[in-house]
């Protein structure tokens, strides 16, 4: 593809920073009529989104950097996950006590029930965060091991 459109290194991210906007945009102004533990959820996913933008245009400024690059696949990763916790949390097997699904919203018995849903969120973004550099960390040392050079270890 280079070869017919010659692109700066960078293009790439700074077209996939611009892609992540427009999702933040969007997730940011369809979060502000969600409520409650719908409304938590939907706001460390801005966040998370918001982590992808960064991370993207730091790889448009620094392209050849590593740890950019490794952060912004956490990054994506990390989004792509929370799509699907949220999904199971809150519209699946997964809704915490105390609150339940009523037409089209999530609704919470009380305040007591509302704040476990929220903490149980932060466990469940610390355990996929958790997840995510557990799994990044042992690729990472296969790789090493497997593909790395020899004479760097001695």
């Amino acid at each position: 593809m280079f070869r017919f459109l010659p692109l700066p290194d960078g293009a790439l991210s700074l077209v996939a920073a611009t892609a992540f906007c427009a999702e933040y945009l969007l997730f940011y102004f369809h979060s502000t009529t969600h409520k409650g533990l719908e409304g938590y959820y939907h706001l460390i996913l801005v966040l998370l989104i918001g982590l992808c933008v960064v991370s993207s245009m730091a790889g448009a400024l620094l392209p050849a950097s590593f740890p950019v690059d490794l952060t912004n696949g956490i990054a994506m990763t990390l989004q792509g996950l929370w799509f699907y916790q949220t999904a199971f949390s809150l519209y699946g097997p997964m809704m915490p006590n105390g609150c339940q699904l009523e037409g089209d919203r999530i609704v919470c018995g009380s305040t007591v029930s509302r704040v476990r849903g929220e903490l149980l969120a932060n466990v469940q973004l610390f355990s996929l965060v958790l997840g995510v550099l557990v799994a990044v960390v042992v690729s990472y040392g296969y790789a090493a091991s497997r593909y790395g050079r020899g004479e760097l270890g001695r």
